[in-house]
């Protein structure tokens, strides 16, 4: 079996909806969230004793989230045995699958502890990313299943881009901190002020301010590699996709401080924000895969001297 052996179409598309699914798990958990239905089911696994929802919005907006759970461990236990069985030379296609698999359980606990102890901050944070974790593995599995294995820009660029895929990460996980402490007010409705100056609001303003700045630098990151890919370095289309990720999802940060409140309009643009958090995510690794392994030979973008 060769290291560069082509993924399949079926293989592909099974990938790309593994993937594609796992976005909705993250996008419908952000939705369970910003409306205060994580404890819309009283038991788990199922739902209630008849494994039905209960009469009430929390409990079938939480049902839709265990539904989406159950499609996404199905396809991602057919994608494991299907790398294991078929790419075991590609290596960036099959550890990201096993990995994706193995954090199954993991991801069930860990729902099963929010729901036994009350929805804990800090579990729900830890919960939020363990989940881009295992979205980001299936989604390095999908973009690496549609690439060769070799970079396809410069050894700067690929640098770049995984260094942005970093930040990013980074950014999930304070994002994450944001949610446990519950500091997403802390500012008040002021931006790019926080609570009547650069910093205020103690230690949730804090935290929300390190969250705005690694937003800040994603953005610059995304833009540069953008411009660096527009004078033939990289993959500009890829590049164009995360610029427009990023700034949607920077749009809709700003909008959230502006909105404040509790209502209708909070909800709809957290949750939003929630799956723009995923794509943006998602855009980054593609990014990155696309670039290649800074590491290996180029392949389809010559050197600059």
């Amino acid at each position: 079996m060769g290291g560069l052996r082509q993924a399949s179409p079926g293989f592909r598309l099974l990938a790309v909806g593994s993937a594609s699914a796992a976005w909705a798990l993250v996008a419908v958990g952000g939705v369970v969230r910003v409306t205060g239905s994580g404890l819309g089911c009283p038991h788990w696994p199922l739902c209630t004793a008849g494994a039905v929802p209960l009469d009430q919005r929390a409990s079938f907006i939480e049902y839709s989230h265990r539904a989406v759970v159950a499609v996404v461990i199905v396809l991602v236990v057919v994608l494991a045995v299907q790398a294991w069985r078929g790419y075991r030379g590609r290596p960036e296609i099959l550890w990201p699958s096993l990995a994706a698999l193995v954090l199954v359980p993991l991801q069930a606990v860990l729902g099963a502890v929010v729901v036994w102890l009350s929805l804990p901050g800090w579990v729900v944070g830890f919960h939020f990313v363990v989940g881009m974790i295992f979205f980001g593995l299936l989604v390095f599995a999908a973009a690496s299943a549609w690439e060769p294995a070799k970079r396809r820009a410069t050894t700067g660029f690929a640098a770049l881009a995984w260094s942005t895929a970093f930040v990013g990460f980074v950014l999930v996980c304070v994002g994450a901190t944001v949610v446990a402490l519950d500091a997403d007010r802390a500012c008040g409705k002021q931006w790019p002020a926080c609570d009547g100056g650069f910093v205020g609001g103690g230690v949730h303003g804090y935290v929300q301010v390190a969250h705005r700045l690694l937003a800040y630098s994603v953005a610059v990151l995304a833009v540069a590699l953008l411009v660096r890919a527009l004078r033939g370095s990289g993959p500009r289309l890829a590049a164009l996709l995360a610029v427009l990720a990023v700034l949607t999802q920077a749009t809709l940060g700003i909008l959230i401080v502006l909105a404040g409140g509790d209502g209708r309009t909070h909800e709809i643009l957290a949750g939003l924000h929630v799956g723009g958090a995923a794509t943006v995510w998602a855009a980054l690794i593609v990014l990155a895969v696309r670039a290649g392994d800074p590491r290996r030979p180029p392949g389809a973008f010559a050197e600059r001297r």
